[in-house]
């Protein structure tokens, strides 16, 4: 029973949060899972049973498919433009956003002033 939770519960969760951890890192899902596969089939054959590499194809395509949609999220965060919010969250200048500076703004010109890059930005300062 503790072994079926474990194959079943267990390290499924362990794959996704190790996939999505490397994902974030590496950003390719192919070598994500090429990761999760090699590490997982080590395991299997020190283990030296047959049933246990079926279960590492499983969770290799459950690592691919886990590693693709946080892909796939990340690629459709970065196409909407962010919100800017400044909020003072400190007690003592509870209601007093006099001292925060919003910026928002476009670049569109890529130039050695700004390494070349281009695309919108938006920050929150305060002045101290």
């Amino acid at each position: 029973m503790n072994i079926l939770l474990l194959l079943v519960f267990a390290i499924p969760i362990a794959i996704i949060v190790i996939s999505i951890a490397l994902q974030k890192l590496l950003r390719c899902p192919i070598l994500v899972a090429g990761i999760i596969f090699s590490i997982l089939l080590i395991i299997a054959i020190i283990i030296s049973n047959i049933n246990f590499v079926i279960l590492v194809i499983i969770y290799t395509i459950l690592s691919y498919l886990t590693a693709l949609f946080t892909c796939v999220i990340e690629r459709i965060l970065r196409r909407h433009p962010q919100i800017c919010r400044c909020e003072d969250h400190s007690e003592a200048n509870e209601g007093n956003n006099a001292n925060v500076v919003t910026i928002n703004g476009t670049l569109n010109t890529a130039n050695s002033n700004n390494n070349q890059r281009t695309g919108t930005f938006c920050g929150c300062y305060r002045r101290r």
